[in-house]
């Protein structure tokens, strides 16, 4: 790898997630422990790592030997599995999701992470003290953004309800919650990566192409799946489209090259 981008090690159970996710058959055993030596992965750890997530119902066991990934299981891995998120939004009428979360036990760490987690996944931002709020532009409204932060692990103390009728200045102040020209320049420069990471790959090693193009394209999907999908009137849409359209063909590409793999494997 260049140092254009820090990129960590993948965690066994990740990689055997990410993998699963991105074949529609089951895999072999053999096929997932071949695919984790490339990752630099021991093949004992990724059967640790198969064993664990069976217990865990993230994935599940057809037949002795193949695994495959539990669609079912939902949550953050349904995410990762849409990351493209474009039939998520609705034209934004001015309203707004608001959480009211003061009554969120804080002293539950592992529990105030996920509730932290969930309100981050789904674009808010802190609007005033335990007041956070995001435009309701997402499918589904209020009642559907509630359902998928439960979900996602929301704190069943919090309050989620529509908010209008903000006063000028408060509409002002909700509008630059985010750091649009932050991520719309984070977005350009993952889209020229990128770009410049298909247009290099012919030069490339297969297993180097293998290595980099899950490190990155696990990366760029991590950032879509945070994306707040904010609507126009709030961000311009052209760097997250354009990074969406650079990662479906960048993906294209790594998806066979890791499917031709997997096939030498036997699958």
């Amino acid at each position: 790898m260049t140092n254009d981008i820090f990129l960590d090690a993948i965690p066994a159970p990740d990689l055997m997630l990410d993998l699963l996710t991105a074949h529609e058959q089951p895999l072999s055993a053999r096929a997932l422990c071949r695919s984790a030596e490339v990752m630099g992965i021991e093949p004992v750890a990724a059967r640790v790592a198969l064993t664990r997530l069976l217990g865990q119902k993230k994935i599940s066991q057809p037949k002795r030997g193949c695994y495959a990934i539990n669609r079912a299981a939902g949550g953050l891995r349904s995410d990762i599995d849409d990351w493209r998120k474009e039939a998520r939004t609705v034209s934004w009428n001015g309203a707004w999701v608001a959480v009211h979360d003061a009554a969120v036990a804080r002293s539950d760490k592992p529990a105030w992470r996920h509730h932290r987690l969930a309100l981050s996944l789904r674009g808010f931002a802190e609007f005033k003290p335990s007041l956070q709020v995001r435009p309701d532009n997402l499918r589904g409204g209020v009642s559907g953004v509630r359902e998928q932060l439960v979900e996602l692990g929301l704190s069943p103390s919090a309050i989620v309800f529509r908010m209008t009728e903000l006063d000028q200045a408060a509409l002002a102040s909700a509008g630059k919650l985010w750091n649009t020209e932050a991520l719309a320049r984070e977005y350009r420069t993952l889209t020229a990566m990128l770009d410049r990471r298909h247009d290099d790959s012919p030069r490339v090693p297969r297993e180097q192409q293998l290595r980099e193009s899950m490190l990155l394209g696990r990366h760029v999907i991590a950032r879509l799946i945070r994306d707040p999908l904010l609507p126009p009137e709030i961000m311009p849409q052209q760097a997250r489209q354009a990074l969406v359209r650079a990662m479906t063909r960048y993906g294209g590409t790594a998806r066979r090259l890791w499917q031709e793999f997997i096939a030498e494997t036997g699958g």
